[in-house]
């Protein structure tokens, strides 16, 4: 038996499931393909399946990772690849399969693209002047649903505002962690803005590598 990291892409109509509607849509995609997977021991027995960082509803990725558990070891990453890839739906893509080599909680920083529908110059110089404060503060709510205030600057690895056809905020944010910082919580803090959408690039480690 051994742990098998699935990496792939998440587009189109599939950022409206949730991560819920993810957990179950994998279970029944990892039944239908064959793959040999370990099932979680008790009462209620379901196939292991863990994600990395989960996404946010809405947002699009390129780089999403499932952790899944093979029970027979001649069970290659490329016939786990092969078979994924045959009931994988439209909007979902295995790019691919590996051994796990990092684990979960080495996961640091989550890099996203960030495209508002506006060219406006102005809307892209108040942005980076924002995103440029030594200290930007907001109200976050707890897991035990009480707000407390949060300074979200430290949690900017990096960014930078494009302009063009479109006004484009690439960014590295905290993420996997207690200063795990959400993209959207920092543009509610700037205020209004163009209508946008979100693409999940990269994760990361601690080093700034690309997670695997």
């Amino acid at each position: 038996m051994r742990n098998v990291r699935v990496f792939f892409t998440k587009k189109g109509r599939m950022k409206f499931a949730s991560h819920l509607d993810m957990n179950r849509l994998m279970t029944r995609i990892i039944r239908r393909s064959g793959v040999p997977i370990w099932y979680t021991e008790g009462y209620n027995q379901h196939p292991y399946i863990t994600f990395a960082l989960p996404l946010s509803l809405g947002f699009t990725s390129e780089y999403e990772i499932m952790d899944i558990r093979v029970t027979d070891d001649d069970f290659s990453n490329s016939m786990v690849m092969e078979a994924l890839s045959t009931v994988f739906p439209e909007g979902l893509k295995v790019i691919a399969v590996e051994d796990m080599v990092q684990k979960t909680g080495e996961v640091a920083f989550a890099e996203f693209s960030i495209s508002f529908e506006s060219n406006d110059k102005d809307f892209a110089t108040a942005l980076n002047d924002f995103l440029s404060q030594e200290s930007i503060i907001t109200e976050k709510k707890t897991k035990k649903g009480k707000m407390k205030e949060i300074d979200m600057a430290p949690c900017i690895k990096s960014f930078s505002v494009e302009t063009g056809d479109c006004v484009v905020l690439n960014i590295v944010l905290a993420a996997g962690g207690e200063q795990n910082l959400n993209p959207t919580l920092l543009l509610a803090a700037f205020g209004e803005t163009p209508y946008y959408t979100v693409c999940r690039k990269m994760i990361y480690n601690f080093a700034m590598e690309c997670f695997k």
